[in-house]
């Protein structure tokens, strides 16, 4: 699918209209994206249109805390918080599930300290 037109938000739009239209790209239809959020289909297509007709509060909240879920390879869907926190706690060798994360997280691209190793 192509990408969203969101050209009705103006030249910046809000960032969580920016992470919708990027989901539905990806997603390759309002549907599916409305589906991975929770949240009906029309809501995204009059977002994206910027003809919602209620307070947008309620939906930046969905869509930014769905877009705050890491797709973890050791722990499967985690926030974006328990992400940052796994990542701080130290190596222990003596735990399989602490050695597992220790690797994945020294070349996970959501690790700043990652960046730029070759490891």
């Amino acid at each position: 699918m192509k990408k969203p037109d969101i050209s009705a938000w103006g030249p910046e739009p809000p960032e969580f209209i920016r992470v919708l239209a990027r989901l539905v790209a990806q997603a390759g239809s309002n549907h599916a994206a409305a589906e991975r959020i929770g949240v009906n289909r029309a809501s995204v297509s009059t977002l994206l249109a910027n003809k919602y007709p209620a307070n947008t509060g309620r939906m930046e909240k969905a869509i930014m805390t769905w877009a705050s879920f890491v797709d973890c390879p050791v722990l499967g869907e985690i926030t974006g918080e328990q992400c940052q926190k796994e990542r701080a706690k130290p190596f222990i060798g003596s735990n399989p599930t602490r050695i597992r994360l220790y690797r994945a997280c020294r070349s996970c691209p959501r690790n700043p300290a990652a960046m730029g190793d070759n490891q």
